[in-house]
């Protein structure tokens, strides 16, 4: 069918300014309907797609710095882990050591002039704690009673605890020299943890 195009533009002029202004406005509001709906449409739903990568993508990125964080932190974690052992594996002794140690414990006793009464090993009441590839851990009871002033006892336990020296204090007793008011009489328990290296676990 083979439209004429000058037929058309009589019968348009035919219309009054107001009715031509009508028919133009529709023609156009048509053709962007057309534009919408034909190229439109297909876009904005590749731009949704788009838009729902990138925000995937943003979301991956804000993951990835949220692990990388905590990745951070627990290697920090762990170094102050592992710094901590050292230093508690510097203060566990071999198990042969414990003639050395109450020499040690006699030394500082006589530094801070704390009279030992009573220095004495229990192997009696050896614990075994636990066993691992290094070797056999254990806690030996040492009973100690000794004479002196409290400020001069509290040096002795200090100085005690900044040795190389892993110990827990039980039954810790304090009572009055009935023959000197200035002195007391300390009855305790230091329980040493050692390690026999020669037994490890197997």
């Amino acid at each position: 069918m083979k439209l004429d195009l000058q037929k058309i533009l009589e019968y348009f002029n035919s219309f009054n300014d107001r009715a031509r202004l009508a028919l133009l406005t529709g023609a156009a509001l048509l053709a962007i309907l057309l534009y919408v709906v034909i190229l439109g449409l297909p876009q904005m739903a590749g731009i949704g797609a788009i838009n729902a990568q990138v925000r995937k993508l943003s979301e991956g990125s804000q993951q990835v710095l949220i692990d990388k964080q905590r990745y951070d932190l627990y290697g920090k974690s762990l170094e102050i882990a592992r710094y901590q052992l050292g230093s508690l594996n510097v203060k566990v002794r071999p198990i042969q050591e414990v003639p050395a140690i109450l020499s040690t414990i006699s030394s500082i006793a006589r530094e801070y002039g704390v009279k030992i009464d009573q220095l004495v090993p229990e192997y009696s009441q050896q614990e075994t704690l636990t066993a691992s590839a290094e070797g056999k851990y254990f806690a030996l009871p040492i009973e100690v009673k000794a004479r002196c002033g409290y400020h001069m006892f509290g040096h002795f336990l200090n100085k005690l605890e900044n040795e190389d020296l892993y110990f827990i204090l039980k039954d810790f007793i304090i009572q009055n020299d009935e023959k000197d008011p200035k002195t007391h009489l300390f009855s305790l328990t230091i329980k040493i943890v050692l390690v026999d290296k020669g037994h490890g676990a197997s």
